[in-house]
C-alpha cells in the first residue's frame, strides 16, 4: 500500500527523526526486577545495579559507540534481557539504537549472516531502500500516535529484506520484526493539537509520509533508547510467492529474461547455486516433446533442438511420464536408468550428472516435464521434490498456456504464408511454422520453406455441366430479346400519351439491338445493351410517368418484369443459375461426405473446384503422411472409391433433373495418371501445383480434356449417363478394365465398354478413353459397394 506514494519520500537512506542510543529503559527493566520473586533473575539484577554504578556513562544517551567497549561485560549482562545463550546459533537478533543500523549487541547468527551477505543495505536498490525508510518513518509515526494521541495503527505490510550471499549469487528472503519495548519517545516542543478531522485526514493518508510530515513535524521527536531487530527467514515462502506471480505472467516461459529469473528462484528456493531448469511441453498430436525456446533451448533433455519425437527410441520416456504420472530422479547419471539411456551419454557432457523430471498435467492431461539438473551428483532428490510440489499445479498451466499459444502462432503463421490447410498434410505445414517461430525467436526475418511432396500420385475427376456456355448464352439472349421488347412496347404506349419524336428514334435502336443479338450474340453486347436501356431508355419511361401521373400504368409491365434486386429481365439466366447451384451443391455434399470415410481408409490430400460443375483433385503418397506406412493398394482402392463416386454423382445428378428450374445434364470424367509426380505449394496462389517441367503436361491435359472429342470425329468424349475414363497408357486401362468388370458384376455400370481415341489436344497427343454407362437405377447398389470399399 505504501509502494505507491514513494516517489514522495525523498530522504535517502537517513532516517527522518533524532535517534538517540540510550540503555535507560533496559537499566530500569533491570531494576525492577531486584526485587523479583525468582532469585536468580534478582541476583543478576542485583549485580547489574552494582556494575553500573561503576558506570554512570550508561546511564546518559550515548553518542560516543565505545563507551560500549568500555563497558563490555556490564552491556552483556543488561543483554541478556533480550538474548538468550540457547538461542545464540538459531535466531537472528539484533539491539540497536532507534531506526539505526548501529548494532550494540546481536546473536552469532545474526553476524554470521551479516558476514555472507556482506553490507545488506547496499545490495538492496534504491527502491527498495526507499520502502524500507518509508517503512521505518511511518512505524515511528504509529508509535508516537499510539503514545502521545492514544490512537494504535497497525503497519498492513510487511518489509522483506533480501540479502545475497556475495560468494553464491543465491538470495535469502528475511521478514522484519521490530520490538520497541525498550525505546521512547521525547517531546522537544510543544506537541500538535490534533482534532478528529486532523486525525481522519493522517489515517485517510497512511501512504503518504508527506502528510504526516506536515503535521507532525519530525524535528519536535526524538526517539531514545534501544529496539530488538529480528529477522525471521521467509525464503520458501517468498520464492514460492514471486514464482507464482512470474508464471501467471503470459511469457513466463517463453521469455527468456523471465525464464532465467525463473531459474534463479529455484536456486534461491533449493539454495543451490548450480541447479538448472529446463521446461519441455508435449505436443499430441505430433506425440513429441518440444523446446519452447526453440534454438536458445529451455529444455535440458532436447537441447539447443526444437523437438524430439516420442516415437521408436523415446517411446518409451512419453509412456513412462503418460501413464505412470511418477517424477524420475537420476541422483547419479553414470548409473542412469534404461528409459534415458538414449539421452543419458550426451546430458553428462553437458554437465548433467544429477536429473529430476517431474511430469505435468493440466486436467489430467500430460502437457510436459519439469526439469532440475545440477552437475553434482545427489544435489537433487525427493525431499526437492516436497520443496517444489507447491508450484508445479502452476507450471502446468504455464506450459499449457504456451503449448496453446505455440498452437496459435502456428496457425496463424499458416493461414497467413499458406492458407487454410488440409487436415492430411497439416503436419508439414506445422513443421514449417516451427522453423519460422525459431527464426522470428532468434531475431531473423521469418523466411517460409518450401512444401514440397516427391513422389504422390494424382487422381483427377470432373463433373460438367453438359454444354454450359451454350446454356448460358441462350438464356442471356433470351432475358436480353425479353427486355427489349418490353421496352419497345412501353415506348410504343408512351407514344399515344406524348408526341415525342425521340421516342420513335428510341424504338428504331431497340429494333436494331434486337436484329443483332438475334443474328449473333458476342462478347460486350449484353453490357452495352443494359447501358443503354438503363441509361436512356428507363430515364425517358419515368419521365412520362411523371408528367402523366394518371396514366402511369401504361408503364406497370415493363417494372414488373425486371428482377428486384438487379433491375434487369433475369429470368432464364437466374433458372440457368438456380439450376446448377442445385447441382453443385448436390456433387458437393456427395464428395464431401465421402471424402471423409476416403481419408479413413490412407490419409490423402483432397481439393475440389466448383465452376460449371465441380472438380477435384487428389493426391496420396508416403511423402504426404508423417508416421504411417504406404502401400499401392492403397492407390488402387482409393482409384475404385473415385470411380464409385463419380457413378453415384451421375445417378443422383440424372434423378435430380426433373426438379430442377431448368433441365440440365451433367458429363463424368476420370483422367488416370500413372507415373508418381511432386507438388508444390504455391504462396502466391495460395494453392498446390504440380512441380518440375515434365510434370506441367498433367496440368495441361486437366485443363483440355473436357472439350475433347472422339478421333476422327466431332462427338464430344464425355456423354450424359456415362463415365469416360481418360488414360495414356495400357496397364491404366487393364487396372480400371478389373474395376469396371467387378462393378458391372454388382450392376452399378451396365453396357458395353467403349474403347475410344482422342483427337489430339493442343500440347497433348496418345489420349485413349474407356466408355461405359452408369446404371440408373443403382442407388441401393452403390450404398452396398461403398459399404465394401470402408471395409477393405
Amino acid at each position: 500500500m505504501m509502494e505507491a506514494k514513494l516517489e514522495q519520500c525523498d530522504m535517502g537512506a537517513s532516517f527522518p527523526f533524532e535517534s538517540k542510543l540510550s540503555l535507560t529503559n533496559l537499566i530500569g527493566y533491570w531494576q525492577v526486577r531486584t526485587n523479583d520473586k525468582n532469585f536468580f533473575l534478582a541476583s543478576t539484577a542485583k549485580e547489574i545495579m552494582k556494575r553500573l554504578e561503576k558506570a554512570p556513562e550508561l546511564l546518559e544517551p550515548i553518542d560516543d559507540m565505545t563507551v560500549l567497549d568500555r563497558h563490555k561485560e556490564v552491556v552483556n549482562l543488561l543483554m541478556t534481557a533480550i538474548f538468550s545463550p540457547f538461542t545464540e546459533e538459531e535466531e537472528m537478533v539484533s539491539a540497536m539504537a532507534p531506526f539505526k543500523k548501529e548494532d550494540v549487541h546481536s546473536t552469532k547468527a545474526y553476524r554470521d549472516l551479516m558476514a555472507e551477505a556482506g553490507s545488506y543495505e547496499a545490495l538492496l536498490d534504491p527502491e527498495e531502500m526507499a520502502q524500507i525508510m518509508l517503512h521505518k518513518t511511518m512505524a515511528a509515526y504509529f508509535a508516537i500516535m499510539q503514545m502521545y494521541y492514544g490512537l494504535t495503527i497497525e503497519l498492513d505490510k510487511d518489509i522483506i529484506y533480501t540479502l545475497t550471499n556475495n560468494r553464491t549469487g543465491l538470495r535469502r528472503y528475511f521478514k522484519i520484526t521490530i520490538n520497541p519495548k525498550f525505546c521512547e519517545i521525547k517531546l522537544k516542543g510543544d506537541l500538535p493539537d490534533l482534532s478528529e478531522e486532523g486525525i481522519k485526514h493522517l489515517t485517510d493518508n497512511v501512504d503518504n509520509v508527506d502528510v504526516w510530515m506536515e503535521m507532525l513535524p519530525t524535528e519536535i521527536f526524538e526517539f531514545q533508547g534501544l529496539i530488538v531487530f529480528k529477522l525471521n527467514e521467509v525464503t520458501k515462502e517468498q520464492v514460492l510467492s514471486r514464482m507464482k506471480e512470474n508464471l501467471l505472467e503470459k511469457d513466463s516461459i517463453t521469455d527468456e529474461a523471465s525464464f532465467l529469473d525463473l531459474e534463479q528462484k529455484f536456486r534461491s528456493l533449493l539454495q543451490l547455486s548450480d541447479v538448472r531448469l529446463g521446461i519441455s511441453g508435449y505436443q499430441k498430436s505430433k506425440n513429441r516433446f518440444i523446446n519452447f525456446g526453440g534454438q536458445s533451448g529451455r529444455s535440458i533433455l532436447i537441447g539447443q533442438g526444437d523437438k524430439i519425437d516420442c516415437v521408436n527410441a523415446n517411446a518409451h520416456l512419453y509412456e513412462r511420464f503418460a501413464n505412470q504420472a511418477e517424477p524420475m530422479i537420476v541422483e547419479d547419471m553414470s548409473q542412469c536408468c534404461s528409459q534415458l539411456q538414449e539421452q543419458a551419454s550426451t546430458l553428462q557432457h553437458g554437465g548433467v550428472n544429477n536429473l529430476i523430471l517431474n511430469p505435468l498435467f493440466y486436467n489430467d492431461e500430460f502437457v510436459g516435464l519439469l526439469e532440475l539438473a545440477s552437475p553434482n551428483k545427489g544435489d537433487l532428490n525427493a525431499l526437492t521434490l516436497t520443496r517444489i510440489k507447491e508450484v508445479l499445479p502452476l507450471f502446468s498451466i504455464a506450459v499449457k498456456r504456451s503449448s496453446e499459444e505455440i498452437e496459435n502462432n502456428i496457425q496463424n503463421l499458416i493461414k497467413q504464408k499458406y492458407t487454410s490447410i488440409h487436415p492430411t498434410v497439416e503436419w508439414k505445414f506445422n513443421n514449417a511454422a516451427h522453423e519460422m517461430l525459431d527464426q522470428i525467436s532468434q531475431n531473423k526475418n521469418a523466411v517460409a520453406p518450401n512444401i514440397v511432396f516427391n513422389n504422390v500420385f494424382p487422381l483427377y475427376a470432373a463433373s460438367d455441366i453438359r454444354n454450359s456456355s451454350v446454356e448460358r448464352h441462350h438464356c442471356i439472349y433470351k432475358d436480353l430479346n425479353r427486355q427489349l421488347q418490353l421496352a419497345k412496347k412501353v415506348l410504343n404506349k408512351a407514344m399515344e400519351l406524348t408526341n415525342l419524336p425521340i421516342l420513335d428514334e428510341t424504338i428504331f435502336r431497340l429494333d436494331a439491338f434486337r436484329k443483332k443479338i438475334k443474328n449473333k450474340l458476342v462478347t460486350g453486347d449484353e453490357t452495352v445493351i443494359l447501358e443503354f436501356i438503363q441509361e436512356e431508355v428507363e430515364p425517358i419511361i419515368r419521365n412520362i410517368e411523371a408528367n402523366h401521373a394518371d396514366n402511369s400504368e401504361f408503364s406497370a409491365e415493363y417494372w414488373n418484369a425486371l428482377d428486384t434486386e438487379i433491375g434487369v429481365v433475369y429470368e432464364h439466366r437466374k433458372n440457368f443459375e438456380d439450376s446448377l447451384t442445385m447441382l453443385n451443391d448436390t456433387i458437393g455434399t456427395i464428395l464431401d461426405e465421402e471424402e471423409k470415410k476416403a481419408q479413413k481408409m490412407f490419409p490423402h490430400y483432397f481439393e475440389k473446384y466448383k465452376t460449371d460443375g465441380v472438380e477435384h483433385n487428389i493426391y496420396i503418397g508416403a511423402s504426404m503422411v508423417e508416421h504411417l506406412e504406404f502401400d499401392e493398394v492403397y492407390l488402387r482402392n482409393l482409384r475404385l472409391w473415385q470411380l464409385v463416386v463419380t457413378a453415384e454423382i451421375a445417378n443422383r445428378s440424372a434423378a435430380l433433373i426433373p426438379s430442377l428450374p431448368m433441365p440440365l445434364e451433367t458429363t463424368h470424367l476420370i483422367l488416370v495418371h500413372s507415373n508418381p509426380l511432386s507438388i508444390r505449394f504455391r504462396q502466391e496462389e495460395k494453392k498446390f501445383d504440380v512441380d518440375g517441367a515434365y510434370n506441367i503436361r498433367y496440368e495441361i491435359t486437366k485443363k483440355r480434356i473436357d472439350k475433347a472429342v472422339v478421333k476422327d470425329s466431332e462427338e464430344r468424349i464425355t456423354q450424359p449417363g456415362k463415365i469416360a475414363i481418360i488414360y495414356s497408357q495400357d496397364r491404366d486401362a487393364e487396372e480400371y478394365r478389373r474395376y469396371i468388370d467387378y462393378l458391372k458384376n454388382k450392376g452399378l455400370l451396365i453396357g458395353e465398354v467403349e474403347q475410344l481415341e482422342l483427337e489430339e489436344l493442343q500440347g497433348v497427343s496418345g489420349l485413349r478413353a474407356l466408355r461405359i454407362a452408369v446404371n440408373m437405377e443403382s442407388s441401393s447398389i452403390i450404398d452396398e459397394v461403398k459399404k465394401l470399399l470402408e471395409v477393405a
